[in-house]
């Protein structure tokens, strides 16, 4: 579990989290959802320890985030993050990246090993791309490898920067419901996402960041009703029932 109380954190010098504490539940997908600015990527680097906070302390599975090194923090939880440098190596061996942190120097592949990554692959509906170089592919076909590489990870704990970016529309339904099947296992499922209504019907939480801080959090229903999105947002939120659940719309107030 990874929690963070009373969090602040500073970027370029100025301040882009303001006493944030929350909890990533084992189980659960949450959602990050916020305007441009709100903080969304800092929370989730500071909760890493890629930024220091500047105040406020952070747990993860009961040990203090900085009594622990980076080998460690990667054990533990995995991060996708909004982008990445483009190596010319194959997709394979990209996703065979989310084994380091297993693994000691000099690194040695087991068959094990690979067949996680083979595994992580085909979770992210990516195995045909596996011996393609990286700098091939497209910005989804990249996005679907990034994923399996996260998913090669194996930690109880998942970050995901905007994991829909350059995906069409049935392959963003397929990270949702991925996340969903993933926290089914017992892992902490953490998405930052822009599509609102997604973000409604795909998360068991939703927490609503502006100006670094943070306005809201609470289920689906709880968010809908206390109106933080038309305020945050400036947009009206509306929904109608289906017979697989609410659907959520947002249209200009």
């Amino acid at each position: 579990m990874l929690e963070l109380s009373h969090v602040s954190a500073e970027y370029f010098g100025k301040t882009a989290l303001r006493e944030v504490s929350l909890t990533f539940q084992p189980g659960q997908v949450l959602a990050i959802v916020g305007p441009n600015g709100g903080g969304k990527s800092t929370l989730l680097k500071t909760a890493i320890g890629l930024l220091p906070p500047t105040t406020g302390t952070i747990i993860l599975d009961g040990s203090p985030l900085k009594a622990l090194n980076a080998k460690q923090i990667a054990q533990k939880v995995s991060y996708l993050p909004q982008s990445r440098s483009v190596p010319d190596i194959t997709a394979r061996r990209m996703v065979m990246h989310g084994r380091f942190p297993h693994m000691s120097y000099p690194r040695r592949y087991t068959d094990a090993d690979r067949q996680i990554v083979i595994e992580a692959l085909k979770q992210a509906d990516a195995l045909e791309l596996a011996d393609r170089s990286v700098k091939t592919l497209s910005g989804g076909q990249r996005q679907k490898i990034y994923l399996a590489m996260a998913l090669a990870q194996q930690t109880g704990t998942i970050l995901m920067d905007e994991p829909t970016t350059y995906l069409d529309i049935a392959h963003q339904l397929q990270v949702i419901a991925l996340a969903r099947k993933l926290a089914a296992q017992g892992k902490a499922v953490v998405l930052v996402l822009h599509d609102l209504p997604m973000a409604l019907a795909g998360a068991d939480r939703l927490a609503v960041l502006h100006k670094g801080a943070l306005a809201a959090l609470g289920t689906p229903e709880e968010i809908y009703a206390s109106g933080i999105i038309p305020k945050t947002f400036g947009v009206a939120l509306y929904r109608m029932q289906t017979e697989n659940g609410w659907q959520y719309y947002c249209c200009p107030q």
